[in-house]
């Protein structure tokens, strides 16, 4: 990630000095949930149900147009992003558990996305994109409760612990995000987004990705964003 990250900056830096390139900054909030995949082998998983979370992400972005139509944005976010869900399984004759479990997860992210603007600069118009979100996990809470015997031993516990990366879930997670809104004249935007996760984070004998679907808004600004403003200043200064 940290040398996605140079990269990212580096393609900022040279396009800086050919495009009239946009700053912003952007809020969501959503739900957020964990495909859950138990696997059969070593543990025989006898249920297993899901429910979304709270989520959302606050960030800054750059927007820098490749064409009149055609942008790319990135930039850095810190989202939370987890589900909670309820299974059970079988071991053997002296082993069984039922665990209620929920994970918030909070990841530093550095999406890059190719976006479609209608339109013409300076006017309002519909945003469309596709791309992707590259992450790592930077704290979260695993908060667990668990029922069961062990060797003929009652196992009861409730425990609220530090999420730590590669022992309760894998570190690093990369999904794929879809961009649907729209963009006012004067920079503010309001805009869906949907990020289903491709990489497995589970640990063990778990199967693990990401989903989180939100609304967001978010104000762009930069030299020659809103060209109708310009114009008119323009006419005012030169009128009688």
């Amino acid at each position: 990630m940290r040398y996605l990250l140079v990269f990212l900056f580096m393609f900022i830096v040279h396009s800086s000095a050919s495009a009239q390139i946009g700053f912003g900054v952007e809020l969501g909030a959503g739900f957020s949930g964990i495909k859950f995949a138990p696997s059969t082998y070593p543990i025989d998983y006898t249920s297993a149900s899901t429910s979304a979370i709270f989520g959302g992400k606050i960030g800054a972005l750059v927007d820098v147009p490749l064409s009149k139509h055609i942008y790319f944005q990135t930039g850095l976010y810190v989202s939370r992003k987890g589900g909670a869900r309820t299974f059970s399984y079988y071991a053997n004759d002296s082993f069984n558990e039922s665990v209620n479990q929920t994970l918030n997860i909070y990841y530093g992210e550095a999406p890059v996305s190719i976006i479609y603007k209608t339109g013409m600069q300076g006017k309002g118009r519909v945003i469309l994109g596709i791309g992707a979100t590259p992450a790592y996990i930077i704290g979260g809470r695993d908060q667990l409760k668990d029922q069961g015997a062990y060797q003929g031993v009652s196992i009861n516990s409730d425990g609220n612990y530090k999420i730590v990366s590669g022992t309760t879930i894998h570190g690093f997670d990369i999904g794929v995000n879809l961009i649907a809104g729209y963009e006012l004249p004067t920079g503010l935007f309001f805009r869906l987004y949907y990020t289903a996760g491709v990489n497995d984070i589970g640990i063990g004998s778990e199967f693990d990705k990401n989903r989180i679907w939100g609304i967001a808004a978010g104000y762009i600004w930069g030299k020659g964003r809103n060209i109708n403003k310009e114009a008119d200043d323009l006419i005012d200064k030169t009128q009688p």
